[in-house]
């Protein structure tokens, strides 16, 4: 059996300051809506989850998506 190593969308992004969450369904949809993001940065104070609930590396600059995998 080969264990799937990348996220699976939807993503969730709960920001731990006010607990809303942002689902995101697409890569591009990771980069539009979160334009400057670092999921390791505890500045950010977001968890950062797949569909399956495995927490996720998210890092996006200037729009595009740098980094994305699970952690």
């Amino acid at each position: 059996m080969k264990l799937e190593n990348k996220p699976k969308f939807p993503i969730s992004v709960t920001f731990l300051e006010d607990g809303e969450v942002w689902v995101l369904d697409n890569i591009n949809e990771l980069g539009s809506n979160l334009e400057w993001f670092d999921s390791s940065d505890p500045e950010e104070e977001a968890l950062v989850k797949d569909a399956e609930n495995r927490d996720v590396v998210l890092v996006v600059e200037k729009l595009e998506v740098k980094e994305f995998k699970l952690a």
